[in-house]
């Protein structure tokens, strides 16, 4: 830190730039925990357990419904504790290993590093072992290290890790204790979801939806759309054996095998529910007769010049709202190359000719944008805006999910749904708002798995806007505790050339925390006290708890260079347009996924130039969450990023009445990782799949009120 500045108060400090690792940490325990036998279980299984009268608890978050959909989930791997070693050989090495071992000592370690015996403190905890020979092997937990306060010297442990050799010394990396139950048996290991379901509350779940394999199976059949006779033609096994081996193989290559099928039947069920999303029939009240003139109008009288990609949109939204098959189209466009003003012109034209439009936001603030610059853009144009406790005007509807309130309570549809940033609604909450002659856009820089499977297999069209009208190169970079000095003195330099940097947490007041959470977190709140004490005055706080008026006095503050740093919580993820903000600090990033982390990216270097991303977590790193992080750092492009966030969370429902997901919820079986590239393949030949459009017109719907064309709504 420059020594001129005021330092932070020491408790401070290290919440302020929490630790991360530039390369993948040792993770924490995996999932099968328990030094002894008649160990209770691990503190993140027992969060993920039921309250009474609930069974299924945290699971609900997974998107199950009963307990038995439990079973409709896929290991992502599986352990062979049938065989333990008590000896370890040189061939062994690089290898997962079940292993014996007798423990000589145990050393307990804080955060920081220093020794300690106090168990609340513990980060690291190493235990000294050997095998019957007297081989040394070191074996360290990190975060959850609970289980170890469990051994003492001279017990007999279970383990199970893969062994390495390094700096002189064999190791066991990733470790996890192995239960008295799962000894002499293959265990399966679950996907969880980060931060708020760990895959050992699914193993538990799992466990205890055994004895409902019956109804499991009859939930299989009708999920796979296939009858019981069918199931075994087509597998060879019943569907409860199949459950059977999925979740309690008797070897390795039987439970793989397993997994196989299960994947390939997620695949099928993909590919059939997005041929039938892909039948909508023509409605003839759907097309919206726009004046292709007019909307080059709109175009020339713009302020400024439209990009080809623009161009190109705007002409292919237009023509779908003037055809009567209704519109389901995505709008992928990175930050920064002008979604906005795509949907705004086909928006202006659509109201113009008689349509009833509506663009939901996902915040305060964005609503407040969008809204001014449709007026600003558009002259004359009417526009409403909906946020909580508010009513439906006259004129285009932009508005909060206050909006699908406000609609029902008026008893109104709407002839056009443009959603803004999709990946920030339920399926159920853009629904709502539509009818069966309803056109929806959904806009996004980084669009869920549900909506890119959507995209891929026919369900929907989508528009991409590659151009940016600025050049910036933004690096992002995965730092650690090492690299502290380093960041405090690269903002020190940024603020100094007049830029400003945004520093993120995950939580905005100290809340009570659950085992599946994680670590300890340092809240906006609280950081931007110490923020402020080492830049006085120069700071702003921002986060969902201030009324409107307080947000737009920081936003405002910002853009007159009142404070150099914004301390925020996740509200500035889209809509808020810094144009000096040159470092964007990100706490804790595992606790967000890729398209949030891409869309705080895209709040940096607006005006172009170069830009700077760090991404500081706390304590090692999950796999998955490693994944998303290097994913960041190695991609830039935000449709890329979707189809590769895509390929690593699943794609969600894609059925088009889906109302239970954001796009990251199970299809056929909850943790099948499957490729678009597999999914491309499979459709290729699956030609039965597709379903002809009927080529019938309905007749008008005579409820649906005949639109007047507002020609001279446009004052131009």
């Amino acid at each position: 830190m420059n020594p001129a500045t005021p330092s932070r108060p020491n408790s401070a400090r290290h919440n302020l730039f929490p630790e991360t690792m530039l390369a993948q940490a040792p993770a924490a325990s995996a999932a099968v925990p328990a030094a002894r036998a008649g160990s209770k279980p691990s503190a993140k299984a027992q969060a993920g357990a039921p309250a009474a009268g609930d069974e299924l608890g945290r699971l609900k978050r997974l998107g199950f419904t009963s307990l038995a959909e439990c079973l409709l989930s896929v290991p992502k791997e599986y352990v062979d504790c049938t065989r333990p070693l008590t000896r370890v050989l040189p061939a062994n090495i690089g290898q997962q290993q079940y292993l014996i071992l007798s423990v000589q000592d145990i050393k307990l370690f804080d955060k920081s590093g220093a020794s300690t015996r106090n168990w609340r403190q513990v980060f690291r905890a190493t235990m000294g072992t050997s095998d019957e020979t007297g081989q040394r092997v070191e074996v360290t937990f990190f975060g959850n290290c609970w289980p170890c306060k469990e051994v003492e010297r001279g017990d007999l442990v279970h383990v199970h890790g893969t062994l390495v050799f390094g700096y002189g010394r064999l190791s066991l990396d990733r470790p996890s204790f192995v239960e008295p139950q799962s000894r002499g048996v293959i265990t399966a290991l679950y996907r969880g979801k980060p931060g708020q379901v760990s895959g050992e509350s699914l193993a538990l779940g799992v466990s205890r939806a055994l004895h409902r394999i019956e109804d499991a199976e009859c939930l299989l059949l009708a999920q796979a759309g296939l009858r019981e006779s069918e199931f075994l033609s087509r597998t060879g096994v019943t569907g409860q054996e199949f459950l059977r081996r999925l979740h309690q193989p008797t070897s390795l290559k039987e439970g793989e095998a397993a997994c196989d099928l299960a994947r390939e039947l997620s695949v099928e069920a993909i590919i059939r529910k997005a041929a039938a999303a892909k039948t909508r029939p023509p409605v003839a009240t759907s097309a919206i007769p726009i004046s292709r003139d007019f909307v080059q109008t709109l175009i020339s009288e713009l302020p400024f010049p439209l990009t080809a990609d623009q161009v190109t949109a705007i002409n292919e939204i237009v023509s779908d709202l003037r055809s009567a098959f209704p519109m389901r189209r995505l709008l992928s466009g990175d930050v920064g190359t002008g979604k906005s003003i795509t949907f705004m012109v086909p928006a202006a034209a659509a109201y113009d000719a008689g349509a009833e439009v509506a663009i939901l936001a996902p915040s305060q603030l964005v609503v407040s944008q969008l809204a001014r610059e449709l007026r600003e853009m558009f002259p004359g144009l009417p526009v409403c805006e909906v946020m909580a406790g508010g009513k439906i005007g006259d004129g285009i509807c932009v508005g909060t999910t206050a909006l699908l309130k406000a609609a029902a309570k008026a008893k109104r549809t709407f002839d056009i749904v443009i959603t803004d940033e999709q990946h920030k609604f339920g399926v159920d909450q853009k629904l709502a708002l539509v009818a069966k002659r309803t056109n929806v856009l959904e806009a996004t820089a980084t669009a869920i798995p549900r909506t890119l499977a959507m995209v891929h297999f026919g369900g929907m069209d989508f528009s991409v806007l590659r151009t940016c009208p600025v050049a910036k190169r933004i690096q992002t970079r995965i730092t650690k505790d090492d690299d502290i000095d380093r960041v405090d003195a690269f903002i020190h330099k940024v603020i100094a050339q007049k830029g400003q940097v945004a520093v993120i947490y995950p939580r905005v007041a100290d809340e009570a925390e659950t085992p599946d959470e994680g670590p300890g977190m340092v809240s906006v709140i609280e950081a931007g006290e110490a923020w402020s004490q080492a830049f006085p005055g120069r700071v702003g706080v921002l986060h969902g708890k201030l009324s409107t008026e307080e947000k737009a006095q920081v936003i405002q503050g910002m853009h007159a260079g009142q404070f150099d740093i914004l301390v925020s919580s996740l509200v500035i993820e889209v809509g808020v347009t810094l144009p000096s903000l040159k470092v964007m600090l990100v706490n804790n990033p595992e606790r967000f996924g890729v398209s949030q982390l891409h869309q705080l990216r895209g709040r940096v270097a607006r005006k172009g130039g170069s830009g700077y991303m760090f991404l500081h977590a706390s304590g090692p790193l999950q796999d998955d969450a490693m994944e998303r992080m290097r994913l960041l750092c190695e991609c830039a492009d935000g449709f890329e990023l979707a189809e590769r966030d895509m390929d690593s969370r699943g794609f969600g429902d894609v059925e088009d009445d889906s109302e239970s997901q954001t796009g990251s919820t199970r299809t056929l079986f909850w943790g099948a990782r499957i490729t678009h590239q597999e999914l491309h393949a499979k459709a290729l030949g699956q030609n039965e799949l597709q379903i002809p459009a009927s080529a019938v017109v309905p007749p008008n719907d005579q409820k649906t009120p005949a639109r007047t064309m507002r020609t001279n709504t446009l004052a131009r």
